[in-house]
């Protein structure tokens, strides 16, 4: 009898345990959701931060494609020209930018330097830049230019490098404006550049760009001269005799300016050598004192 009652005794102390220890595993799920609520809820804010910055981030994207397109739009309306005109002594540069805009535009330079002009020769060596051996403001320069006006330049080369004259020929002049900022908005690349070729002429050059078409003793002539007050003379010989006496022309324009000019030959059948060459010489009477001057020789027809 007294094992039976320590048995009961056993088994019901048994059971007590079980059901405490099934109350506490339930507290601590109960704890466990309370916990994981409340973590959720504070991560809210984050979540909310994290979509502001992104909407943000879109709707600086979308500005910045704006202001790029209107960048563009502005620079596709402003019009650069540019003219290169060598005389003797000089070669002058000419250029502007023109606002094609509704309104006015700014143009922020970054120093008193607004533009560079580069000079290359036929082997494309450069042989004068503009900006060497000058100095310019630091001060940022800001011009304005209203609707359908222009930013006008002008630069002038004597063509000399140290001191000493380049060689007459072909050559580019690579011409730039360098504004910074058009508006307010930087510009990346290099808009406002033009490329033109020009000739620099001999110190002594009169005559330049001289054509002769036709045959058997009639030819037509034409080119240019800078001749003072537009005229010079010329006559053809054959080596023996003088076949057209001394005869004036008068070109389009005086000196300074290249005048453009035309004439006629005509030389008979009779007179024209059986061997030889006829030669037409162009030339300059000095104001001064008369002598012939600045002479040029062109072969017209060479007869066997």
């Amino acid at each position: 009898m007294k094992k039976l009652l320590v048995i009961v005794m056993a088994m019901l102390l048994i059971a007590a345990g079980c059901a405490s220890l099934n109350e506490s595993k339930a507290k601590d799920a109960e704890d466990t959701e309370t916990v994981t609520g409340d973590e959720t809820k504070e991560e809210s804010p984050d979540t909310e931060a994290s979509e502001e910055t992104e909407d943000e981030t879109s709707e600086q994207t979308n500005e910045d494609k704006k202001e790029q397109v209107d960048l563009q739009t502005l620079l596709e309306k402003v019009d650069m020209t540019a003219t290169v005109n060598p005389e003797i002594e000089q070669v002058a540069f000419d250029f502007a930018l023109k606002n094609g805009n509704d309104k006015a535009i700014n143009l922020d330079f970054s120093s008193g330097q607004q533009y560079e002009i580069l000079v290359k020769n036929e082997n494309g060596e450069e042989v004068y830049r503009y900006s060497k051996g000058k100095s310019f403001t630091e001060a940022m320069v800001n011009e304005e230019i209203k609707p359908g006006k222009e930013l006008a330049f002008k630069s002038e080369w004597n063509y000399k490098v140290d001191g000493k004259r380049v060689q007459p020929g072909n050559y580019t002049a690579e011409i730039t404006v360098m504004p910074m900022k058009l508006n307010g908005q930087t510009i990346e690349a290099k808009p406002f550049q033009v490329e033109k070729s020009f000739e620099i002429p001999s110190e002594d050059q009169v005559f330049r760009n001289v054509k002769v078409e036709g045959e058997n003793g009639q030819y037509t002539v034409t080119g240019e001269a800078r001749v003072f007050e537009g005229s010079f003379m010329y006559n053809v010989e054959d080596g023996h005799r003088v076949l057209v006496p001394d005869t004036a022309v008068q070109t389009s324009q005086g000196a300074p300016n290249w005048g453009e000019f035309e004439f006629t030959v005509e030389i008979s059948k009779d007179n024209l050598p059986s061997n030889g060459t006829l030669t037409l010489m162009m030339y300059e009477v000095s104001a001064k004192d008369g002598s012939v001057t600045n002479q040029k020789f062109v072969k017209l027809e060479t007869f066997k």
